[in-house]
């Protein structure tokens, strides 16, 4: 009978242990997270059958400033989740006929530009648990091969409410690619890399060196791409060109604004107008702690005295993580250097340094000049109205502005310490 007892109390006492712990734990997450300067302002629980679960909301803290962060609302009632029940494949896809709806099955695209560090944002966001993004570019929207890419997203990425992504750096030039993620993923938002067009320019060049590409003497790429170019060229630089065409602005029907785009181009503005949100970032931003610790180190006394115009880790991985959706706080970004690797091979790597070029060379002042003049417009165009469009997002906007996009005003060769 003893035994009866202590069978019938003992799931009480752990009923009432359990409580006190989790009740101790909400105590302790209001009263030590929401008054300190973690940007998290909200806790909500989830009573289940099986257990008591506590969410944390990121939002930013009221003490904040507006201006020098993303400042992105919360996630919208129609934002496609995995439906429940799952629909069979055949009901969304069937050889090459598109035959249901497939918005669901992807949430974000890191869709440009090449060589602003979208493998290494790829790479950290394929680490996190709360989200699955392909680790190799996948390009079929600009090929027309989007019933393909359903069928991956389907079988390749396991069931539930996981952030589904991909990555391709081409498709923001492919007007194919996008009229596709109009059409079939209207919903997706996306991630677009950016970078000083002259250091832009050199880091395309030398990667194009690094994997044995032929290439023509750096000097002579300007223009629009030729064959013989290997995909580089000055005119791929206009970033501002490729980023009117998401349709966030009204190019069309603001000459002040269209003026912006060099003349030779106008005929390549066509908006479509896509309903996803927009992150910005510069791959300045991708930085480690260790980088971001020496870096500070040595900026100037300015910088130090204005700590709005420094850059932060924290907040940027803070912003990224609102943008996303994403319950759980980022982790410490990475470094990833794509590409061949030629440790063990020194005759290679002897051969490839000696084609590398260093843009700060005067026999390329001529194109040095060019790319600064095209990084002009595109910053005042994206600080004076691609910003300022609704859906579109950036991370610690007035250091964005004022430091990353000023630079792009200047010839970086000036600057650069050997």
């Amino acid at each position: 009978m003893n035994l009866i007892r202590r069978c019938l109390v003992l799931p009480q006492v752990l009923v009432a242990f359990v409580m006190t712990v989790y009740l101790s734990g909400v105590w302790w997450v209001n009263t030590h997270l929401i008054t300190s300067h973690v940007p998290v302002t909200a806790v909500t629980t989830t009573m289940t059958s099986k257990s008591t679960q506590v969410r944390l909301l990121p939002t930013r803290s009221t003490h904040e400033d507006d201006t020098n962060h993303a400042n992105i609302p919360p996630l919208d009632a129609d934002f496609p989740l995995e439906p429940i029940p799952r629909p069979p494949l055949d009901s969304i896809v069937q050889g090459w006929n598109i035959t249901g709806d497939a918005s669901w099955l992807l949430n974000v695209a890191i869709i440009g530009f090449p060589k602003t560090g979208t493998s290494t944002l790829m790479r950290y966001l394929h680490k996190s648990p709360q989200v699955h993004v392909f680790d190799e570019e996948r390009c079929e929207m600009g090929y027309n091969q989007h019933a393909r890419l359903m069928e991956s997203l389907y079988k390749d990425i396991p069931p539930g409410h996981t952030l589904r992504g991909i990555k391709c750096p081409r498709d923001l030039e492919s007007n194919l690619a996008l009229h596709n993620y109009q059409t079939y993923f209207p919903k997706t938002d996306f991630l677009v890399g950016l970078r000083h067009p002259v250091l832009w320019f050199e880091s395309f060049y030398n990667f194009r060196v690094n994997n044995y590409f032929s290439m023509p003497p750096a000097e002579t790429l300007t223009g629009r791409c030729a064959r013989r170019h290997q995909g580089l060229c000055t005119f791929r630089g206009n970033f501002h060109l490729f980023l009117a065409n998401l349709g966030k602005t009204n190019i069309l029907s603001n000459p002040a604004e269209k003026a912006l785009i060099p003349p030779e181009y106008h005929k390549m503005i066509q908006p479509i107008p896509l309903q996803g949100r927009i992150f910005l970032w510069d791959v300045s931003q991708l930085q480690t702690d260790q980088e971001l610790l020496q870096n500070n180190n040595h900026s100037s006394l300015l910088l130090q005295q204005q700590p709005q115009l420094r850059h932060s880790n924290v907040q940027f991985r803070h912003d990224l993580q609102q943008f996303l959706r994403l319950d759980d706080p980022l982790p410490e970004m990475i470094k990833i250097k794509p590409g061949f690797h030629h440790r063990n091979n020194q005759t290679a790597a002897q051969q490839v340094a000696a084609q590398k070029i260093d843009i700060c060379q005067p026999q390329y002042q001529s194109i040095r000049q060019i790319l600064v003049r095209q990084g002009k417009l595109a910053a005042t165009w994206i600080r004076e109205y691609f910003l300022e469009a609704p859906g579109v997002y950036v991370s610690q906007k007035e250091y964005f502005c004022q430091v990353i996009l000023k630079q792009w005003e200047q010839d970086p060769c000036e600057f650069r310490t050997v």
